[in-house]
């Protein structure tokens, strides 16, 4: 073998590699569902694609409710709009105040704050534990402004207590789907 063919012979492996991944994982994403896409219009908002681990539970009005299927059964996500806002809209107030909600809830615990990043601005989430008539339930709120209106988003997600890491995770994937319809 010359000392020029080496590279070309390189270069030949390394193109066939590539079209034979390109061609085998197009097979596996035909295989894959199409993720389903909801929208709300009284909310003004849809999801775009719906991640797997979640079912529609109610779209009426201005209720959209989704439960978590599967292996992450156990949790409800709520989305809501409020009404349209003449002034400024205070996403780091509101995730704040949910400190003293949180604790005076039956046997209420705050667990912390946190900001996030998404496609349609900064969003802050406010997570808590409590107890109810069944059981002690965690929540995860998050306030985010929506995609077109001058409207603030509030997401409340209850699960079982513990499941924190996880839970944010697959909110964090609905959260980035949601666009203005």
């Amino acid at each position: 073998m010359t000392r020029h063919s080496t590279p070309v012979l390189l270069v030949s492996v390394l193109l066939a590699a590539i079209v034979w991944t390109s061609c085998s994982s197009g097979s596996d994403e035909a295989a894959a569902p199409a993720l389903e896409r909801i929208e709300n219009p009284s909310l003004g908002i849809a999801i775009a694609a719906l991640p797997t681990e979640f079912a529609v539970t109610s779209n009426q009005g201005s209720v959209l409710e989704l439960s978590t299927t599967g292996e992450a059964a156990g949790g409800a996500l709520l989305i809501e709009a409020t009404e349209e806002l003449d002034g400024g809209i205070n996403l780091v107030a509101a995730a704040e105040a949910m400190k003293d909600w949180f604790e005076q809830q039956p046997q209420g615990q705050y667990f912390g704050n946190l900001e996030l990043g998404t496609p349609t601005g900064p969003a802050f989430t406010a997570r808590g534990a409590y107890m109810t008539d069944t059981g002690e339930v965690e929540e995860l709120r998050v306030f985010a402004l929506h995609p077109a209106t001058n409207r603030m988003l509030r997401m409340t997600f209850r699960y079982p207590p513990g499941e924190g890491q996880s839970r944010m995770q697959q909110l964090a994937m609905v959260l980035g789907e949601i666009e203005a319809l």
